[in-house]
């Protein structure tokens, strides 16, 4: 396989329009078009809400009673935000993994259709879904932004045949964030938390004045950093009464966030400048030592197979913690389904391939495991 890319596009802004010709009348992960029967949005990131809180929007949604589909959770995030305030009364709940058909009524341009709709686990942050699209003719699935390692993707069920075989899909619409020669590996979440966890429970064992501030790259995404946290540490990381108001309606899912600061030594810091006091805190923290944790992934391109997952240098902490795909695993990904057609977003995917083989071929992927340091005690920090 032969594959071009494009330098690494501007990741804060999604490159997608929306438009999704194979099912006519809909729009995806983009809200600016007020002509659509039916939108559908794949997670609550800001890059792909363009539109969603617009005047515009809630009037043509009101006047034309279409609506928009999203996954439970992401219906929670809307119903949580005051941003979305205008638009909760046209959510419209998808299951996950369950078949719905939806009706998309006639209009001036297009003729009734009727679709159905399947939502599958997305792996990118909390409530992401990728859709599986099926009308009369064609098969098309829209990942929205999405992170499966390459042993994941054939437990993908809703993506394979009843005999196992991976399913025909006719067109592909695939986040290629990392589609770039300098993000070609990126190591297992669980590593790179299991390096976190060790230094946060190192630093905190030396002082009870030692707190820990995490930095995210996005609102949402970190569950799983935060639910490691309070297995391994016995202590819960505390964020604000916005975050609060979402995550309280789902304790069995996110177990490791509390609105009791007075309970942890840890938060979700909103201070992206380390110098300044941490006003994201209820109270004076001036005495208090910090460790800061900054989790991304960008910063992170050459990594080596072999390579530690986390940087350090005096109180600060930087971890690889990617939510996107690298390299390798969206070429996987792409190759193992072979569609018959893909369209890249941010970033154009071009490449020869042999529809008629589904299995991935023209790349190998590295065997050794990834560097890191593990935490060996998972004892409790009070």
């Amino acid at each position: 396989m032969r594959t071009r890319y494009k330098a690494l596009s501007q990741m804060s802004i999604s490159s997608f329009d929306g438009v999704v010709p194979e099912v006519p009348g809909i729009s995806v992960d983009n809200f600016e078009s007020l002509n659509k029967r039916a939108y559908f949005l794949t997670h609550c990131h800001r890059d792909h809400t363009q539109g969603l809180t617009s005047q515009q929007l809630q009037k043509y949604l009101e006047e034309s009673d279409v609506f928009i589909y999203m996954s439970e959770l992401s219906a929670a995030i809307v119903e949580a935000t005051n941003d979305f305030v205008c638009i909760k009364s046209h959510v419209k709940i998808l299951k996950l993994g369950v078949k719905q058909l939806i009706k998309l009524p006639a209009t001036d341009h297009h003729r009734e259709l009727y679709i159905e709709v399947i939502t599958i686990p997305a792996g990118h942050c909390f409530g992401s879904v990728m859709f599986l699209f099926q009308t009369p003719t064609k098969t098309v699935l829209f990942t929205g932004d999405f992170r499966l390692s390459v042993n994941d993707v054939s437990k993908l069920g809703h993506l394979h045949t009843k005999e196992g075989d991976p399913m025909t899909i006719d067109k592909m619409y695939v986040d290629t964030t990392f589609l770039n020669e300098n993000y070609e590996e990126f190591p297992k979440r669980s590593d790179s938390v299991d390096s976190a966890v060790y230094e946060i429970k190192k630093f905190m064992e030396t002082s009870s004045d030692n707190n820990v501030a995490l930095h995210t790259s996005a609102r949402f995404g970190y569950e799983y950093v935060f639910n490691e946290l309070f297995k391994q540490l016995n202590m819960k990381v505390y964020v604000n009464e916005s975050d609060w108001a979402l995550y309280r309606s789902y304790k069995d899912l996110v177990p490791g966030v509390t609105n009791d600061y007075t309970s942890t030594r840890i938060h979700k810091c909103w201070n992206r400048n380390e110098k300044y006091a941490h006003k994201c805190l209820p109270f004076d923290s001036s005495t208090k030592k910090f460790l800061y944790v900054h989790f991304s992934a960008m910063k992170w391109d050459q990594f080596g197979v072999e390579d530690l997952t986390y940087q350090k240098s005096n109180n600060r902490i930087d971890v690889c913690f990617p939510t996107h795909c690298s390299k390798n695993e969206v070429i996987y990904f792409i190759s193992y389904f072979a569609a018959k057609e893909v369209k890249g977003f941010p970033n154009e995917y071009v490449a020869d391939c042999n529809c008629n083989n589904k299995k991935p071929v023209g790349f190998k992927f590295a065997k050794k495991k990834f560097g890191l340091r593990r935490c060996n005690g998972k004892g409790s920090i009070n």
